[in-house]
């Protein structure tokens, strides 16, 4: 244990529960770990003799992306067992829950299959062909309306930024390619949010509203409040900026990946990233 560093990983040879650690602090009489199935431990060295873990016993999600050392005191970690049992305690059925799917499931994925009538790859691009702007930006706004995804004054603020031709093209435009284009995912997210932008919209849900409503089996929807809140739950490193951002989103899909493996291997595996947020929002 004398030779422990900050990074490496480790086992509690008395603690199995604990699971694989990693080294955040070693002072001459202590060395703090966290745990994944514990979190944040300070022990004697001349009381335990760590592990060393190696290889491909080393690994792990959460480690890999863990936040910093100096941030690990002031937050209260949430274990994978610790936020299921608190999501069976609202939801009994899982996502299989009757009220949870009609409160939050049927609405988005109702919008989903509009979303593919109005909004399709074919359609879209045949309304832009035509010089038909606004009828995309009628459809994106009658596409969100069947969601409660958006507050009040969030719809308000969208639908008044597409009140202008002008407004309309660089929308519909931006919009055809976040869905369809032929760049990478970072390039056409990060093309969208200059277009949003441009239209005072630069904002977490509208940067994601419709790539999460289209796509719901590999898009996130962020709420800046809620995202956070889980990202720190779990002590997941995010690198959140009030700006939509790759590296925040980036990080926020490896958290979202992280959490639907952690709940398949607990036999409740969520089906699309509608049900993970409906996970998250139970836990933030």
């Amino acid at each position: 244990m004398n030779n422990l560093t900050p990074g490496d990983r480790v086992f509690h040879p008395k603690q199995q529960g604990w699971g694989l650690g990693k080294v955040l602090t070693v002072t001459s009489d202590s060395i703090d770990v966290f745990f994944v199935g514990s979190g944040a431990k300070r022990l004697a060295k001349s009381y335990v003799q760590l592990e060393v873990a190696e290889g491909v016993m080393a690994k792990h999600r959460l480690l890999d992306n863990l936040i910093d050392a100096t941030q690990i005191a002031g937050a209260d970690y949430v274990t994978p067992a610790m936020a299921i049992e608190r999501f069976l305690a609202a939801h009994p059925d899982g996502f299989a829950t009757p009220k949870l799917a009609k409160e939050m499931r049927e609405a988005v994925m109702r919008a989903h299959q509009f979303a593919i009538q109005l909004l399709g790859e074919t359609e879209i691009a045949g309304l832009i062909a035509e010089g038909r702007y606004q009828d995309v930006c009628d459809r994106a706004r009658h596409v969100e309306s069947l969601t409660t995804l958006l507050t009040k004054s969030e719809k308000t603020a969208l639908y008044a930024a597409l009140d202008q031709p002008l407004q309309q093209k660089t929308f519909a435009r931006a919009l055809a390619d976040l869905l369809y284009g032929d760049e990478s995912e970072e390039n056409r997210f990060k093309e969208f949010t200059r277009s949003l932008h441009l239209l005072y919209l630069n904002r977490w849900p509208y940067a994601t509203l419709f790539g999460f409503i289209r796509f719901p089996e590999q898009n996130a929807f962020i709420k800046p409040t809620l995202i956070q809140n889980v990202a720190k739950a779990f002590c997941w490193r995010i690198n959140y900026k009030a700006e939509p951002n790759w590296r925040t989103y980036a990080a926020v899909l490896r958290l979202s990946s992280h959490l639907r493996a952690t709940l398949g291997e607990a036999g409740m595996a969520p089906r699309d990233m509608v049900d993970l947020h409906v996970f998250m929002t139970s836990l933030g």
